[in-house]
């Protein structure tokens, strides 16, 4: 409900830029499908709603601790800081984390710090490759975010490639340590080979093919990505039983 809250918000303020953008123009605020007024009371029924259930629920403190540190980063980030490069890359991403260590603390769950170095890893990933394809969309300069300024496809691409380099190294890393071996076995490490062919489809549909504005249609969909996350089940789950056995 804070996570919608906050999208609603932010598009609220950028409903002049959504809507001189090629695709954002079709979403139901910019398009004209929901109203300003409209989307306001969403937003306000959201809100309550949230409040009204971490008293209900009985949350752990900790996770309203998170829960506030969310809205708070995305509401600065949306008056404002959206428009300062890199900055906001790692802003956007930090909300992928947080409903990480929000879902920990509200589940009781100790979360090892390989799962949060991945989620930032990969949250960044999706963030710069979002930012690309914004940059490259044939929309109204003068409409365009502030911060693509600061950036070009070059830089982008370089950031990519650092990322997804990134990634792998951690989940390698990951494979071969004692807290995943001790818990999926010491055949863990092949389930690296997905991981690897996944990041590289990945930078391939992103600069290659310039499909990096929707992330979530491009895992879903893409076969190559969905055969690598496919992949990646099964010899993750092969590999934690045979160990067992």
């Amino acid at each position: 409900l804070v996570s919608s809250c906050v999208y609603i918000f932010n598009d609220l303020l950028d409903y002049a830029a959504d809507s001189a953008h090629n695709k954002k123009r079709l979403r139901p605020l910019p398009s004209g499908r929901i109203s300003k007024p409209m989307a306001m009371l969403i937003l306000s029924i959201m809100f309550i709603s949230a409040c009204l259930l971490l008293y209900i629920l009985r949350m752990p403190i900790n996770f309203i601790y998170v829960v506030l540190l969310y809205a708070l980063i995305n509401l600065i980030y949306s008056m404002g800081l959206k428009h300062i490069p890199v900055l906001e890359l790692i802003l956007v991403s930090s909300g992928f984390v947080l409903r990480l260590v929000g879902g920990g603390e509200a589940l009781s769950i100790g979360l090892s710090p390989w799962i949060i170095a991945a989620t930032a890893s990969l949250s960044l990933l999706i963030t710069v490759a979002k930012r690309r394809s914004d940059l490259v969309q044939k929309s109204d300069p003068e409409e365009q975010r502030a911060s693509l300024i600061g950036y070009n496809v070059e830089f982008l691409n370089s950031l990519l490639s650092i990322l997804v380099s990134v990634t792998i190294v951690v989940y390698v890393i990951f494979s071969i340590s004692d807290y995943a071996t001790e818990r999926h076995g010491q055949f863990i490490i092949f389930s690296s080979i997905p991981v690897l062919i996944g990041m590289f489809r990945f930078l391939q549909l992103a600069i290659v093919f310039e499909r990096g504005d929707f992330p979530t249609e491009l895992i879903t969909r893409d076969k190559g990505m969905v055969a690598s996350i496919l992949l990646f089940v099964c010899i993750f789950i092969l590999t934690t039983f045979v160990d067992e056995i």
